[in-house]
């Protein structure tokens, strides 16, 4: 904890420095003393006051990702409060990433314009501005949207559903890169990163409301995203938690055993089934269109039999199954024992017989040979320890809590089968909402025309337990009649 907040005490003094390096001048021209431009925060607290700003303002200083916006704000207040608001001098501002301000004071001869009309725009647009600010906190530390672009998770959460996931639940984690773009996870415009990582945080994260229990669903940044190094700026996934620290997995035909107790049955979960039809081929547009059966796969026909790979729950198999005279079986597809799947976590295992693995917990004492060195060599990695040091021990204390991840659709996940354990630093937060749902053309999502809207989904909760629909219609009228209201009144 001192640690984050050292290193970002260290930042606010760089970015002070930066601060009056481009501005001394431009303070000296508005009549400021030298001493009130030299101490920290009141220099700003000054500007501020100059500019009819809310001195409340002063608390985004304090935040390192905030202070960098109010930094630009000011130096924009600045900037034309001696040149002219023209479109050249917004595009090498912006251009230059604010750093325009330094050609200003050291080298541009400036004279104070008149800032009554400046004002009174600052003031009009001072509501906008409050709200990108407020998205922007919000989004960073509090409550974060997300869309689900895989069916990795059906039924559960469908492709086309917009959450929103909370970073308080399981703890809020600060950010380790804090210079970024806002409202951008990694990548613009391709590979272009959104995000500086020159400057790097150490991992702090608040005390959490609830510790993350077993089948929570969990919003995590993927361990082994080789594009990006700095943890929270790794791609997200979304997978169910089926096993804790300390916990033991393992899979027996399909079906899942934590600590040696088959998993509870659940009715979202989904696996692939083999279906053969004989005379006539299956009704794919039916069972797309009337039983919303999305992942149908046409294996292939051999006299006049028709085969098909599909992924369904099971109450979705029991109605195909009753509902098509001519079908001849419908069965799971089980990969056998003997099969490896080699992009396997462990490739004497496959997805449908897996483990037993243990999963490492922190203070634990893991016992170490030739047979499971293999395993857990990847934490040696996130525990920043040097393998060559581990080999001549027999036991390694962890240090770090990990969590295994499956998703809902067993049989179309990419998840701990395949790539192994996500340690407790990875955690982003837990999905709480459904605000939104489209259910669009997965080959062509960006055809609009082709967008249905799932009703029964929006402003639900994650377990479909809770609908706040009708609040949301409530409050949107009452939202109405204000603003009527108001206009009637102006």
């Amino acid at each position: 904890m001192f640690q984050y907040f050292i290193f970002s005490g260290i930042f606010l003094f760089f970015e002070h420095v930066i601060h009056i390096l481009g501005t001394w001048r431009l303070y000296k021209k508005l009549g400021i003393k030298s001493w009130k431009i030299l101490i920290p925060v009141y220099n700003i607290f000054v500007l501020l006051k100059i500019y009819r700003r809310s001195i409340w303002w002063i608390f985004l200083l304090f935040i390192p990702l905030t202070s960098i916006m109010l930094i630009f704000i000011l130096w924009m207040d600045l900037i034309f409060n001696f040149l002219k608001k023209t479109k050249k001098n917004i595009v090498l501002f912006f251009l230059s990433a604010g750093l325009y301000i330094y050609y200003i004071n050291f080298f541009k001869k400036i004279q104070i314009q008149k800032t009554d009309n400046i004002r009174k725009k600052k003031e009009d647009n001072i509501g906008i501005l409050l709200a990108f600010i407020f998205s922007f906190i919000t989004h960073t530390y509090v409550v974060q949207p997300f869309v689900i672009p895989t069916s990795s998770m059906e039924r559960t959460l469908l492709v086309g559903d917009f959450i929103l996931v909370s970073k308080i639940h399981y703890g809020l984690r600060m950010p380790i890169s804090p210079i970024s773009i806002p409202f951008t996870h990694n990548n613009i415009l391709g590979n272009i990163k959104s995000y500086i990582s020159i400057f790097k945080w150490p991992y702090f994260r608040f005390p959490s409301i609830q510790s993350v229990q077993r089948n929570d669903i969990v919003v995590f940044n993927f361990p082994k995203d080789s594009n990006h190094k700095i943890i929270d700026r790794k791609d997200h996934y979304i997978k169910r938690c089926i096993g804790l620290p300390g916990d033991l997995v393992y899979i027996r035909k399909g079906i899942l055993f934590v600590n040696h107790k088959k998993e509870r049955p659940f009715l979202e979960k989904q696996q692939s089934y083999l279906i053969k039809t004989v005379n006539v081929p299956l009704n794919i547009e039916y069972l797309k269109d009337k039983m919303d059966v999305k992942d149908i796969e046409y294996v292939g026909e051999q006299n006049d039999e028709y085969f098909y790979q599909i992924m369904l729950n099971e109450e979705k198999a029991n109605q195909i199954k009753n509902l098509f005279e001519n079908m001849v079986f419908i069965k799971k597809n089980i990969l056998p024992i003997y099969f490896k799947e080699h992009c396997i976590f462990h490739t004497d295992w496959n997805r449908d017989f897996f483990g037993p693995l243990h999963i490492p917990k922190k203070g634990e004492f893991l016992k170490l040979d030739r047979k499971n060195i293999h395993i857990y060599d990847e934490i040696f990695t996130y525990e920043k320890v040097k393998k060559f040091d581990i080999i001549s021990k027999k036991f390694y204390k962890i240090k770090n809590n990990y969590y295994f991840m499956m998703g809902d659709n067993r049989h179309n996940s990419f998840d701990s089968r395949y790539w192994g354990f996500v340690p407790e630093d990875h955690i982003v937060g837990k999905p709480i909402f459904i605000w939104m749902s489209i259910d669009w053309n997965r080959e062509n999502p960006l055809n609009i025309l082709n967008w249905k809207f799932r009703g029964d989904r929006i402003m639900r909760t994650i377990d479909g337990k809770h609908s706040y629909l009708s609040l949301f219609f409530l409050f949107s009228f009452a939202y109405l009649i204000y603003f009527l209201f108001q206009n009637d009144k102006s």
